[in-house]
């Protein structure tokens, strides 16, 4: 796990000692706000491998700040490799400790020595939603990207944000029980952006809350995250925020490409292809192809072979269920999924099938027979209620696409499989015409949240 914002300088020193030692904690981002706690975040930086820091002058402190001070940050940042990012700097408009025109002029010079040393801010945000995203647009902070620190604004907020190429970071605040609004908008934010803090030694997450807080109360906060999220362990979490945290502070971790396979809240996903027959407007194929899912790198060069997937499936009995599933249609490669399949079940296995349903529109019906007592579940991507909606968003190539997934389902449920099917909620998608569409199939029913992945 990485904590993505501390301040190590403001903790007692036992719980300082305890994070450096606690060997879950892979890296530390110490954050220094003010000319004390900068040269601070330098001293542990050099003294720490774990610790690498973000340094700024945070908004109350800009009534003092002068142009020798930024001239100062611009040099320390330039001369120290551990200084992964320029932070947190922002707006406060809660407090008002500084001017509010003073502290807009120094975040923005604060992001122009971002983007003139390339490197992310992190962002305090406080009762100024608007004028934060506002100033970040206008001084093209998108150009560097960063992190939203400590995040509790709205969801249009959180998408402007991610949509600048920023990251969230969700705190102690997560854990707390009056704080419904922000856990609605965590378990909308994309799992490729979120990430994990504790600003320790502020905001303690239950159940802990009223205590100083450390680096090691991170796992509250992510057990948290982890029961938000559908589909997600703590073990998930884990993963999927320390790489979105590498990422966001170039802290150079070691990607696995080329993944096929991939476990998530101990099921089994099998990458069998990249390709697809469809060009579904939410899908990050279409997009601008970040393939992250839940911090596995979800794209193989090529397709693997049935050797390959069986070597790298080992015990099927260790998981819940194994599952063909990836940025490409495992039906293309029905021979291939059949007999991977076959050696799944005869090992005990179960077997569902994430699938768009165009099966149909290549292979003939009777095909699907063959998977009859190999293949438990189908979970069939439906997306529409009726065909205009379906041609909108899912872009297939065959004109009456929409008719053969309805007939696929139908075909499946017919033949005694189990069939789930789901929908995404993007713009324009009657999700409750679906769900009844799905039910009168005599299916079951997912709902699943638009850039929630995995």
């Amino acid at each position: 796990m990485i904590d993505t914002h501390c301040h190590l300088d403001l903790l007692k020193k036992e719980d300082r000692e305890e994070a450096f030692k606690d060997e879950r904690l892979e890296y530390l981002i110490n954050v220094g706000f003010d000319r004390k706690t900068i040269k601070n975040a330098i001293e542990f930086a050099k003294n720490y491998d774990k610790v690498y820091i973000a340094i700024g002058f945070h908004p109350h402190e800009a009534d003092k700040v002068t142009d020798k001070d930024l001239d100062w940050l611009k040099k320390l940042a330039e001369e120290n490799p551990k200084v992964r990012a320029i932070g947190e700097i922002g707006l406060d408009f809660y407090k008002n400790y500084s001017d509010k025109k003073k502290q807009e002029e120094i975040f923005r010079k604060q992001i122009q020595i971002a983007k003139e040393l390339g490197l992310p801010v992190v962002i305090h945000m406080r009762d100024a939603e608007e004028e934060t995203i506002r100033i970040l647009r206008e001084e093209g902070a998108y150009e560097v990207g960063g992190v939203m620190h400590c995040f509790t604004g709205s969801y249009e907020t959180m998408k402007k944000a991610v949509d600048m190429g920023f990251f969230i970071s969700y705190s102690g605040i997560l854990t707390y029980k009056n704080a419904e609004s922000v856990r609605e908008v965590a378990k909308r934010t994309p799992t490729s952006r979120i990430l994990l803090e504790t600003d320790s030694p502020f905001l303690a997450p239950e159940p802990v809350r009223g205590k100083p807080n450390k680096p090691t109360n991170i796992f509250y906060t992510a057990q948290v995250l982890a029961e938000l999220l559908p589909n997600t362990s703590l073990e998930d979490v884990d993963r999927m925020t320390t790489q979105n945290a590498k990422l966001a502070f170039n802290l150079n971790g070691e990607v696995k490409k080329n993944t096929i396979t991939y476990v998530i809240n101990n099921k089994l996903y099998i990458n069998l292809t990249n390709k697809c027959n469809l060009h579904c407007v939410f899908c990050q194929r279409e997009r601008e192809r970040n393939f992250w899912v839940k911090g596995h790198w979800v794209w193989v060069d090529r397709d693997p072979s049935v050797e390959e997937v069986i070597r790298e499936i080992g015990d099927p009995k260790k998981y819940e269920e194994v599952v063909f599933c990836g940025y490409g249609e495992p039906t293309l490669r029905f021979s291939a999924l059949k007999e991977i399949a076959k050696w799944v079940k005869e090992r005990g296995g179960k077997v569902r099938v994430d699938t768009n349903g165009l099966m149909f529109t290549f292979l003939p019906k009777e095909k699907l027979k063959e998977l009859k007592g190999i293949v438990d579940t189908f979970s069939v991507s439906l997306n529409a209620p009726d065909p205009e909606t379906y041609n909108a968003v899912c872009r297939p190539a065959q004109k009456d696409a929409f008719e053969k997934v309805i007939e696929f389902i139908k075909e499946a449920k017919r033949l005694g499989f189990e069939v789930i099917v789901s929908a995404v909620d993007y713009d324009g998608v009657d999700m409750k015409k679906t769900e009844e569409l799905a039910k009168s199939l005599g299916a079951k029913w997912k709902y699943r949240t638009y850039e929630v992945v995995g």
